[in-house]
């Protein structure tokens, strides 16, 4: 069991620990470190693991998704503390959507999305926007993160070497390509 969880899904932490360490390399060969990246995701964004997966120089945002609810406000500089709680803005008890979480593609320099490899699913939001930016992206890594819906619940639960039937999705890392000037 523990096996199939591991070969299953995995693919977040894995990838957001690569992530990570290019972010980390980048900032130590680049000039300006203070600038913030964003790092962003559509419909991924609840397999998002925690703030710790991501250097002192990014934050995770938000593009539009085909999910309507209410999503997480960014951490403020003051963290739990009481200031925190008085910079809330924008918040509502009703999981309605707020408008204000969202980035433009533009402002991103990575984006994290989950690509179905069969050609009859829809292509993800992230996908499209990418498409229609100005800015060239580059698939930079991808995991495999297991198609519950195409894997049969045995092979789902059970880690069966030799009798191993399972389809996967791609979880993929996109970077915004540098422009030269």
């Amino acid at each position: 069991r523990a096996m199939a969880l591991t070969d299953g899904y995995t693919a977040p932490l894995d990838l957001y620990s690569h992530l990570y360490r290019i972010m980390e390399d980048t900032s130590m060969s680049s000039v300006s470190t203070s600038e913030t990246k964003l790092v962003c995701t559509g419909g991924e964004w609840y397999r998002f693991p925690s703030s710790f997966h991501l250097p002192p120089n990014a934050r995770l945002a938000f593009l539009k998704s085909s999910f309507g609810g209410q999503l997480p406000q960014q951490f403020t500089k003051f963290g739990s503390k009481q200031q925190s709680q008085e910079l809330l803005g924008s918040f509502n008890d009703l999981n309605q959507e707020e408008m204000d979480r969202y980035v433009d593609i533009s402002e991103c320099s990575y984006v994290i999305e989950l690509i179905e490899k069969s050609e009859k699913k829809q292509e993800p939001e992230c996908v499209t926007y990418m498409k229609e930016d100005q800015n060239q992206w580059d698939l930079i890594k991808t995991y495999d993160f297991l198609d519950a819906d195409n894997t049969s619940l045995l092979d789902r639960v059970l880690y069966l070497p030799l009798k191993r039937n399972v389809t996967y999705k791609e979880y993929a890392l996109f970077e915004k390509r540098q422009r030269n000037n």
